[in-house]
Formats: structure tokens, C-alpha cells, sequence
């Protein structure tokens, strides 16, 4: 993966002011162009392949009023405007519920982005250790790839973390040993640390007791909002 254009989705929160800041510092650190975007509403579209009409007039001005408003947002301080992107998107803090009840927008871009996404919470540091979680499968190698890539780009390490749900066996080819023999093989984190118990639970304490400043795992594309596997 190659950070040549960086498209930051953001609104007039602080959520979006952070996703702009994240923006910004890969773009620089990566030598990349930066885009800022955001979305205007307008009349649903009908499904079972009825033809919309083109947007009205009032729609039109509606947009052109949310770009002129954008323009004047990031040109109060939060972006030059001489630097007009992977995605990062400002995500607003919502409960697990919340997400499954109402959906939650990040969460549906990113099942169906076909480029990596980032989420960049609002007290978000610059980025120079990505800790990649790790399933032993081939697409979680893929998703090692990736990072490693990511980081090259950006000037940060890389470093894996896997869990075992249950206490490791004492049999001398475990999943754990495996996966640390794959690791090596790829030159790309400098160390694997084996964690046991609840996988969420235990990639959480992994970045709350770390230096990472990314999390980086696979993602199902498709699928309900607001559901992880």
C-alpha cells in the first residue's frame, strides 16, 4: 500500500477537526495529496431499480452553501489552505448498543471502502508504532502486510499481538508458535506478544499498556453495521 492520496471525511465537530489533523500528518509524513471531503444531504433514492430524478435547484444551492461553509471551517485555523487522501473519518464516541440500534456511519463506510480506513479519535497522537492484531490465518498476514507498508510510509514500527482464547497447550506446534514462525519469516514487526483470554478485552489492555499509537486488524467487508468479527 502506497499513501499517494489521503480523502478525509470530517464534519464541524471536534471528531472531525482530529480526523483532518490525523489527515494532514500522514499526508505530510508520506509526501501525499490531501482531499477533504464532506457529505450534503439529499431525497433518498427509491430501490427495486426506480430511476431518481436529478437534484432540484434547492438542493444544489444546499451543497454549495455546506462546501462554502467547509471551506470557511478549515480555513479558521484547522487546515493552511495552501494543503487542500487510505480514509479517515472523525468517529463520534457511541455505545456498542447505540451503534447496533441507530447504525453508526464509520462503521458502515468501512465495510464497504475497497482502500484501508482509519479512525481518528479526537485525542489521537501522532502515529509512530502500529500494533497489528493477528488471528493466525492467511488473510491476517495480508493484514500484517498491509500495516507494514502503511508504516514504511509514515515512519513507524510495527509490532503483532495475537490471543489465545485459552491457555496455550504444551503441545510443541501450537497456533501461537506457528503464527511467531510466520512473523519472523516477514521481516515486518520487530516483536509478537501472545495474550490470553477474551480477544477484545485483551487487545484493548495490549493498546492501554503499550506505546501504539494504531491498531491495525482485518475487517469484513458486507454484513450489519455496528458488528465486528
Amino acid at each position: 500500500m502506497q499513501l499517494r492520496h489521503i480523502v478525509v471525511a470530517t464534519d464541524e465537530s471536534e471528531a472531525g477537526r482530529q480526523a483532518v489533523r490525523a489527515g494532514l500528518e500522514l499526508a505530510r509524513r508520506a509526501s501525499a495529496r490531501l482531499t477533504v471531503m464532506r457529505a450534503a444531504p439529499v431525497r433518498a433514492v427509491p430501490l427495486m431499480g426506480a430511476m431518481a430524478s436529478p437534484p432540484d435547484v434547492g438542493e444544489l444551492d444546499a451543497a454549495g452553501t455546506a462546501l462554502d461553509a467547509l471551506q470557511r471551517w478549515l480555513a479558521a485555523g484547522v487546515i493552511p489552505a495552501s494543503e487542500t487522501v487510505p480514509v479517515a473519518l472523525g468517529r463520534k464516541r457511541r455505545s456498542s448498543m447505540a451503534r447496533l440500534l441507530v447504525g453508526d456511519t464509520a462503521d458502515a463506510v468501512v465495510r464497504r471502502s475497497l482502500v484501508p480506513c482509519l479512525f481518528a479519535q479526537p485525542d489521537s497522537k501522532p502515529i509512530r508504532e502500529v500494533l497489528v492484531a493477528l488471528d493466525g490465518s492467511e488473510r491476517g498476514m495480508r493484514v500484517l502486510t498491509t500495516a507494514g507498508n502503511f508504516a514504511r510510509a509514515v515512519g513507524a514500527t510495527v509490532r503483532a499481538v495475537t490471543v489465545e482464547v485459552e491457555p496455550a497447550t504444551a503441545m510443541p506446534l501450537t497456533r501461537s508458535s506457528q503464527l511467531e514462525r510466520k512473523v519472523a519469516s516477514t521481516d515486518v514487526a520487530n516483536q509478537l506478544t501472545i495474550r490470553h483470554g477474551p480477544i477484545v478485552r485483551e487487545l484493548l489492555a495490549e493498546v492501554a499498556g503499550g506505546e501504539a499509537d494504531v491498531l491495525a486488524f482485518g475487517y469484513h467487508r458486507g454484513g450489519l453495521p455496528g458488528i465486528i468479527e
